[in-house]
């Protein structure tokens, strides 16, 4: 990977060096992989970060920023700036990150897909589909082409189909059995993001040899250890 996360002879900035490298550092040899949590927040699938979010909001600890935390990136610039880096590497941007929960969300479910294909019930939702896109187009282009004019009658009409596709999409929804699409807010994310980021700065600074006591490791853990929690919750649903 060709970026600022790397040294110009390709080896990581702040993982493990190469022999050459290391006789210049007496830090002591690490475990943690700086890669590892964006790594694995860039296999969480939609109801991963669903159930992530959720947790997070009725968690206590989320509820200010933490001054541990906000000290923690204040005196460490150049590594929070690697982090981030790294962090946008693996996830891209928010709208990447959402695209790539989807996709895993749609490789979650494509069981559940194969037995409604098995048992021909996604014939018949598709059946209905089309019937309720038939039902809303026909009333609305009829008077489109008989009473174009009739400005009421077609608002009218308009404020029907839009109630009816609502609900017919609900019934449509129910009838198919697949779990619903979760909701993702922006802004919630961005929150997700930054405890990976702040999880990602931790293992760059222990890579790195640098001192952090028990209570600043566990504060800036604390979000990335939470979305753990909930994907573990999140999968033994689905088992």
């Amino acid at each position: 990977m060709g970026n600022e996360y790397h040294l110009a002879d390709g080896s990581p900035r702040y993982g493990h060096r190469s022999e050459q490298a290391s006789t210049y550092h007496s830090t002591p040899a690490v475990t943690v992989r700086v890669e590892e949590t964006a790594e694995g927040a860039a296999r969480l699938g939609l109801d991963d970060l669903a159930g992530a979010t959720d947790r997070r909001l009725g968690g206590t600890w989320a509820d200010a920023p933490d001054p541990v935390v906000a000290a923690l990136r204040k005196n460490h610039p150049a590594e929070l700036a690697a982090a981030r880096a790294l962090v946008k590497l693996h996830l891209g941007s928010q709208r990447q990150w959402r695209l790539k929960a989807q996709a895993v969300r749609d490789k979650q479910l494509e069981g559940i897909l194969a037995r409604r294909r098995a048992s021909g019930s996604a014939r018949t939702i598709l059946a209905m589909r089309l019937g309720l896109m038939a039902a809303l187009i026909t009333p609305s282009a009829y008077i489109v082409a008989t009473d174009q004019e009739n400005y009421l009658k077609l608002l009218i009409i308009g404020i029907i189909c839009f109630v009816a596709a609502l609900v017919g999409g609900h019934l449509l929804t129910i009838r198919a059995r697949v779990p619903v699409m979760p909701t993702i807010r922006g802004p919630w994310l961005g929150e997700l993001r930054d405890d990976i980021v702040d999880a990602t700065l931790v293992a760059i600074l222990q890579n790195k040899g640098v001192e952090l006591d028990g209570r600043t490791v566990v504060a800036g853990r604390r979000g990335w250890e939470s979305i753990q929690a909930a994907t573990q919750a999140v999968a033994s649903l689905r088992s």
